[in-house]
């Protein structure tokens, strides 16, 4: 007991000086505006002495804008980006794209047989039409092979990643998600050219190649993350329960159906829709000259002609006027999930429920941990969490009953303290702990390159400026314990939730 008090007692001296660092500092962004005449918004944030740069490109073009029966399609993208271009990844560029229209028109065909073989309404017996189409199916599968072995001795593999790992690259990534698509990278500052030269490049001339083969590597990675994960399904049900209306119900990896139906012309089609240099924002931070990074990007990045953007209708959530709930069975422990509809990135009352999040569900000395976890023993794990999102999103409580506590006992004590406080407002001395837990997270994100470039990224997409990063920063530590006990009345209630249960496979 003794040992555990101490430890106690170190922990909240080391989180006391954190804080009183935190609160010390002022955080100062020098950061340098550009927009280049094809509309493509360039940020650069010049730090000298660390020789290395971080990339954030980000196009707004995430699961948000696909249309029905395509979704997935900005998570397929994403991949394909990472294929090469006319000049990087294949042997012969001219050759190679007949194959691919050759595939193309292949795998459209199969997808038409496959579509009439799983017709709820077949023929009574075989019929002479059936058997010729499954004679075809047979001959389509021999040709698709044939043309994608074709394909794949044109293809130089792995190309794009061997030219950034040869120059010293770190963090190659990518990710997509509802509100937009975003790909980063590191380098040494003296390979800026190089990194503008390469992402121009794909931006220019992308081939999507190796389409098809990539479309089940995505759909074995849907199987893993959703179908064969039981916080993936439970998470799945509860978006697509909580979002009737707004594309936000959409998985960003796709519905399985949809899957099975993307060819790469609908990757062609979503790529020039959206894939404009005027839909774009560059964030480039490290040690790099401002005048000069302007001169290269404008060079290379330049010339891109910008494009006219879709005109996009998003159906927006209605309130929902009734809690609503979802049971999903798998066999897993149980979890519960609770989520409740919140204002879009940017309202007052964001700032308000972030701090609410935290009061619940971050850390060891939140009131969920100390109350379920470490009082009543009821909970193995809490989360709370708040989705930044473009449009209305979810505040959502994830939550593991400790056997042999249900889900229903885990629920309803998670109402009780919820209600409370409704009831009191949260301790000046919890506020203060919040406020500093917060501007800590935001502190240490700042000083890393890749991070400050990915935040100043998102801000500019999502908040139309970049300063929304700093403002956020200001706005929450005004929150007050009054406005974080009008946000929790307002929206934790119980018309406005959706509950999901992880039960188990066999009733």
């Amino acid at each position: 007991m003794r040992t555990r008090w101490l430890s106690l007692m170190v922990s909240a001296l080391l989180s006391t000086l954190i804080a009183y660092s935190v609160r010390a500092q002022e955080i100062s962004l020098d950061v340098r505006e550009h927009t280049l005449k094809n509309g493509m918004t360039l940020l650069t944030v010049p730090r000298r002495g660390h020789f290395t740069f971080s990339a954030y490109v980000r196009f707004k073009a995430g699961s948000v804008q696909e249309q029905a029966g395509k979704t997935g399609l900005s998570h397929m993208l994403e991949h394909m980006m990472f294929k090469g271009t006319r000049s990087i990844g294949t042997l012969d560029a001219e050759e190679e794209e007949l194959i691919l229209q050759r595939l193309d028109r292949l795998h459209r065909e199969l997808s038409g047989l496959r579509e009439a073989e799983r017709s709820p309404f077949p023929p009574p017996a075989l019929s002479p039409v059936e058997g010729k189409d499954r004679t075809r199916r047979i001959a389509l599968q021999k040709e698709i092979a044939e043309a994608t072995a074709a394909e794949k001795a044109l293809i130089v593999p792995n190309e794009f990643w061997e030219i950034y790992r040869r120059h010293g690259a770190v963090g190659l990534n990518a990710s997509a998600s509802r509100d937009g698509t975003q790909y980063f990278v590191s380098l040494p500052s003296n390979r800026l050219e190089l990194w503008a030269i390469v992402e121009s490049d794909r931006i220019r001339h992308p081939v999507f190649r190796e389409f098809y083969t990539e479309r089940e590597v995505v759909k074995e990675e849907r199987r893993q993350r959703y179908e064969a994960n039981p916080d993936g399904a439970l998470s799945e049900a509860l978006i697509a329960m909580a979002f009737t209306a707004h594309p936000y119900r959409n998985p960003i990896i796709g519905w399985p159906s949809d899957l099975d139906r993307l060819f790469r012309p609908d990757a062609i089609r979503h790529f020039r829709s959206f894939y404009a240099p005027n839909n774009a924002i560059v964030v480039l931070v490290g040690d790099l000259d401002p005048e000069r990074t302007v001169q290269i990007i404008e060079e290379q990045f330049g010339s891109i002609p910008p494009q006219p953007l879709p005109e996009l209708h998003i159906t927006q959530e209605p309130p929902q006027r009734g809690e609503r709930r979802v049971s999903v069975r798998f066999d897993a422990q149980p979890r519960l999930m609770v989520g409740y509809h919140i204002p879009a990135m940017g309202h007052p009352d964001t700032y308000a429920l972030q701090v609410a999040a935290a009061l619940m569900g971050t850390g060891r000395t939140s009131r969920f941990y100390r109350g379920l976890i470490d009082g009543k023993r009821l909970a193995s794990s809490i989360e709370v969490s708040v989705s930044p999102l473009r449009d209305p999103g979810l505040l959502t409580i994830s939550a593991t009953p400790l056997g042999p506590h249900t889900p229903e006992e885990l629920e309803k004590e998670i109402g009780v303290e919820i209600e409370r406080l409704k009831e009191a407002a949260m301790t000046d001395r919890e506020l203060e702990r919040i406020r500093n837990q917060l501007e800590a997270d935001l502190v240490r994100s700042l000083r890393s390159n890749a991070s400050l470039a990915a935040g100043l990224g998102n801000a500019q997409a999502m908040a139309g400026d970049w300063r929304y990063l700093l403002e956020s920063r200001k706005r929450l530590k005004a929150v007050t314990a009054k406005d974080v006990q009008q946000a929790v009345i307002s929206y934790l209630t119980t018309a406005n939730r959706t509950v999901a249960t992880l039960l188990p496979a066999k009733p």
